[in-house]
């Protein structure tokens, strides 16, 4: 009787695991090119769960990030990731990222974040890294989309190419 309560659990807990995860490893970047601000706004679609565990992984703690108590060491823990595996260059200069905020859609965690002082997108050469769960994941995928000019450019980079250019 035990031993089928604990094949009964066991089943449970893997088809639970299962149907809980996502079999698709992807972030989607979004950065919009602002001309009267002069900036680039970036805007990075994660997994709450994936960033959870990158961010257990680094730490050695259990997290949760959406919770409130702990909301400004969790978004300089968000932001520390990021900014360590997000490098963007413009024409060979190295963009600041600044942290803006997030927020939390079902599973998914919206990550705002701002680069200031790109006076003149029009003939600039964007290089950019994208590392973001790279180590975790080797399926994973990052979907760069920029909004720079008319016409959208996106860069799909994974673990074997984690670096590219976009001219305007």
């Amino acid at each position: 009787m035990i031993h089928n309560i604990k094949k009964l659990a066991t089943y449970f807990y893997l088809i639970w695991n299962v149907a809980t995860s996502h079999p698709f490893h992807a972030t989607i970047t979004s950065f919009n090119c602002n001309p009267n601000d002069q900036s680039v706004e970036i805007t990075i679609k994660l997994f709450t769960d994936d960033l959870e565990n990158i961010l257990k992984d680094s730490r050695g703690s259990d997290l949760r990030i959406d919770s409130e108590s702990n909301r400004t060491i969790i978004d300089s823990l968000i932001f520390d990731y990021i900014k360590n595996n997000l490098t963007l260059f413009f024409d060979d200069k190295k963009g600041k990222i600044s942290w803006v905020g997030k927020e939390f859609e079902n599973d998914i965690t919206w990550s705002y974040l701002e680069i200031k002082n790109i006076k003149n997108i029009s003939g600039t050469k964007i290089s950019i890294k994208n590392k973001l769960f790279l180590e975790i994941f080797d399926d994973q995928l990052n979907i760069c989309h920029f909004y720079c000019s008319e016409n959208p450019e996106t860069l799909m980079l994974h673990k074997e190419n984690y670096y590219g250019e976009i001219n305007f």
